[in-house]
């Protein structure tokens, strides 16, 4: 039987080539490159999984040292002997080294874990991970813009980013109702006729926000308000969500399947964000099959990945039915994906065929990029 022989664990930081602000800080920029954990599975016969975190602790609390620590020192153990397959035995024993406290423990941690069981099942098998969670809908994913910044940069990156086919901007906001309805002004100036997913991350409070969201209720091409209040605040969320016709999207608020219950159980989230990088291949799957039983619509999102975070999300949302252009934005950001095997074409993704992930990663760039963490 084919087990897993060896685990590494490999930091890099990947340039960005423009900057990328949220209301919690830089994402990253030219000169603040993105810091990234890539895992290498090796089984017995000698099969190669990868799967990618990336920490981002100005969104949550993991942190890129963490990360690795945690993979390295706790994570590699359990992997150690297994098979690849076993996946409800493997995830078992991760939350019992590292037990969730409410819903999730080190969610990207585990998330990078996932994928990399992921891409190593599809290749044993011969088969796309798309095809080992139902099959893709799609033989392309087209993406959101993702855009921030002034209102005059956000305008000319706009109208450079419509030239291109995207159609829908994911615009970040700042937690200034003023500021944010100017930046709104700018982008629809630039291409009146884009569609407009608004993300405060947590910028706002339920009473502070209400003045923006009755101005863009004006509005008929809003798609939604994401995450407009902290991740703990779900009676804020709440209340916005009775108070506005703009549907609310949850995010930082939701990791787990758990998280979604509680929100749908409160009538707090009209939508929920997917992303693969918190809540895994197999846990984005949980929260999907509980929203649609709620009526709770389903976006996808992600966090800068390079290409290994990036394909893996590409097949999950090939698989699901989602209510906008997913916002899976590291070719926007990133100087390099390190990997070969991803068609990018405007703003459409082609869901890779080949078996696993079905992305080849280009080993002499993880050693370009490769830094040491001095722990």
């Amino acid at each position: 039987m084919t087990v897993i022989k060896e685990v590494e664990v490999i930091p890099l930081n990947i340039p960005f080539v423009r900057p990328f602000k949220i209301s919690r800080g830089f994402v990253g920029a030219p000169g603040k490159p993105g810091e990234h954990i890539y895992v290498k599975l090796v089984t017995s016969d000698g099969e190669v999984g990868w799967g990618e975190a990336r920490p981002m602790p100005s969104w949550m609390y993991e942190t890129f040292e963490g990360v690795y620590i945690v993979l390295q020192k706790y994570l590699s153990k359990v992997l150690v002997g297994k098979s690849p397959f076993a996946l409800n035995l493997i995830h078992a024993e991760m939350d019992k080294a590292l037990a969730p406290v409410v819903s999730s423990g080190h969610p990207f941690a585990k998330s990078a874990v996932d994928i990399a069981l992921y891409d190593l099942i599809g290749k044993t098998l011969g088969a796309p991970v798309h095809a080992l969670l139902g099959g893709k809908l799609s033989d392309y994913v087209e993406m959101s813009a993702l855009i921030s910044g002034d209102p005059e940069s956000v305008g000319e990156y706009a109208k450079e980013m419509w030239s291109k086919g995207y159609r829908c901007f994911k615009l970040k906001i700042m937690g200034d109702a003023e500021g944010d309805w100017k930046l709104v002004q700018a982008l629809l100036d630039a291409v009146p006729e884009a569609l407009i997913w608004l993300d405060a991350n947590q910028a706002y409070a339920s009473h502070s926000i209400m003045s923006l969201l009755r101005r863009l209720e004006n509005l008929e091409n809003i798609v939604c308000m994401e995450q407009p209040v902290p991740t703990y605040d779900f009676e804020g969320l709440r209340r916005i969500a009775a108070k506005t016709r703009i549907p609310i999207a949850v995010d930082e608020s939701v990791f787990s399947h758990y998280d979604l219950l509680k929100l749908v159980s409160m009538g707090a989230a009209d939508l929920v964000v997917l992303k693969v990088a918190k809540s895994g291949l197999r846990g984005s799957l949980k929260i999907h099959a509980l929203a649609e039983a709620a009526g709770v619509g389903c976006m996808g999102s992600g966090m800068t990945e390079s290409g290994v975070g990036l394909a893996a999300s590409i097949h999950l949302f090939s698989t699901l039915r989602l209510i906008a252009p997913v916002d899976t934005n590291g070719p926007q950001f990133l100087e390099d994906l390190i990997v070969s095997g991803l068609e990018i074409s405007g703003a459409r993704v082609r869901v890779p065929d080949k078996p696993g992930l079905g992305v080849k990663v280009e080993e002499d760039k993880l050693e370009r990029y490769r830094v040491e963490l001095g722990l």
